[in-house]
């Protein structure tokens, strides 16, 4: 009759573990940064692992130019890169509490 209040009780003390372990995932994620880039270098945009844009670069050579359309295009390209980046440190991080599986929402 008890063994179901056993399970019940573990279940809760895996579920307080992954919340702890969630918090500092988190809490690194703050912490990490990526680049993401788009010709050759010339434009860079940084972010963090909470997917905070935190720096743009453009090559002054760029913004002196009639490119605004490829600039533009780059800059794009740029800001998608990093997001990828840093999702796939979030997703890394976050597998070790998920054993591996591929959750929604982790």
């Amino acid at each position: 009759m008890f063994e179901g209040l056993k399970d019940v009780g573990k279940l809760m003390k895996q579920a307080k573990e992954m919340k702890t372990q969630m918090k500092k995932i988190q809490d690194e994620l703050k912490q990490v940064m990526v680049t993401g880039s788009a010709m050759g270098g010339k434009i860079e945009v940084t972010m963090s692992g909470e997917l905070d844009c935190t720096s743009i670069i453009i090559d002054p050579a760029l913004l002196d130019s009639k490119q605004t359309v490829l600039v533009q295009k780059a800059l794009k390209e740029a800001v998608n890169a990093a997001t990828k980046k840093a999702k796939d440190v979030a997703t890394q991080k976050l597998s070790v509490i998920s054993g591996g599986l591929n959750l929604p929402g982790l």
